[in-house]
């Protein structure tokens, strides 16, 4: 793209030629995998601190180009410049000596956006779309990534209401009425244990990781598809429980998180539970896991002898949203905002493998 910008003014290329060129792009990157068919094209060419893939558009360049150039040797008030404007009539592709010339179309990256997609305000954009830059996916990785979220993959319910050949839309896993995209990833009830949990679970490792190498309980580091958390770690001061229910004085229904600390020497106790909702779940779902676990905080706090007891939900959605009150959670962690991009990048991947995994299933 650089190199043909060069040729930009003065060699005359024609809308319908950078369409074309535009179009090759796509079509190569469609044939290494790198893009779905039917993803969205304008999502392509959104930058990706915004949430695209950051790839330049042809035609943009030229007419942003052509512009500029005009505007420059019009704005010269030299004798060369203005005898170049009074004879290029028709000469170049910038017609400096035509007055009535119309500026070519220049797509703006807002306009793009609003036709991509509508803004949710209570998610953090900027994080959300981290993976995009720092995860070093692979080309294919992320075209097929980009294809669920456009929700273009080749489901019963997408061949039934889009492609309308007759398919029957019932879910090949669990044989229910609805085999969406969305039901794919955090609606199948035979998912739900298995498939679902371990991307729950991967979430779940990082978390305990980080925290069990701030309180010394590890010397180092391990991938955390390789990390197998210890039901209790103890050193006198801090214990940490993984995965075990509470004995509370008195019945409570949700007495089982995902992480416990008991941090003596502070004297609090903090809960930490996982969830990996649907989208338009995000901010719900945080509000639903600090609610749930209200009366096992006021019952910890009394019963280990803490001045108080802290609910850390820590929520990302299937397709990694997250939401803006993200980073005060990990604060009240002590951990590294540098943690979300991890947790990020693990329920990316691993919705990525649920959805191969369930197209695997024979219909």
């Amino acid at each position: 793209m650089p190199m043909l910008t060069y040729s930009f003014g003065i060699l005359r290329w024609t809308q319908s030629e950078l369409d074309v060129l535009d179009r090759k792009v796509r079509r190569l990157l469609t044939a290494y995998r790198m893009h779905h068919p039917r993803s969205s094209v304008m999502r392509l060419y959104i930058p990706r601190k915004c949430g695209g893939r950051g790839i330049l558009n042809a035609k943009d360049l030229h007419n942003r180009e052509i512009y500029n150039l005009r505007e420059y040797f019009l704005k010269m008030n030299v004798n060369m410049y203005r005898d170049v404007v009074a004879v290029d009539k028709g000469l170049t592709p910038l017609s400096l000596a035509n007055g009535n010339w119309k500026r070519l179309k220049v797509e703006s990256i807002s306009d793009r956006i609003t036709v991509w997609r509508s803004k949710e305000p209570d998610v953090d954009q900027l994080a959300s779309v981290a993976w995009l830059r720092f995860s070093n996916l692979f080309g294919e990785t992320e075209g097929f990534i980009f294809a669920i979220m456009d929700e273009v993959i080749m489901t019963n319910n997408y061949r039934k209401y889009i492609l309308k050949d007759g398919t029957v839309d019932i879910c090949r896993a669990c044989y229910r009425p609805g085999e969406s995209i969305r039901h794919i990833v955090s609606g199948c009830s035979r998912f739900a244990n298995g498939e679902y949990l371990h991307r729950h679970n991967q979430v779940a490792r990082i978390i305990h990781q980080q925290l069990a190498l701030k309180y010394g309980f590890l010397d180092s580091a391990v991938p955390y598809y390789q990390y197998q958390p210890q039901p209790v770690l103890d050193n006198g001061h801090v214990t940490l429980y993984w995965d075990r229910s509470i004995i509370t004085d008195r019945y409570i229904v949700a007495n089982k998180s995902d992480i416990v600390i008991i941090d003596r020497s502070a004297r609090r106790a903090v809960l930490v539970d996982v969830t990996i909702p649907h989208d338009e779940n995000l901010v719900k779902a945080e509000k639903d896991k600090l609610i749930k676990y209200l009366d096992l905080a006021h019952e910890t706090t009394a019963m280990w002898h803490v001045d108080s007891t802290i609910i850390v939900p820590i929520v990302v959605s299937v397709h990694g949203l997250i939401a803006k009150s993200f980073d005060q959670h990990l604060k009240k962690l002590s951990l590294s905002s540098w943690v979300k991009g991890l947790i990020q990048k693990a329920v990316i991947l691993d919705t990525a493998r649920i959805v191969r995994r369930f197209l695997t299933l024979e219909s």
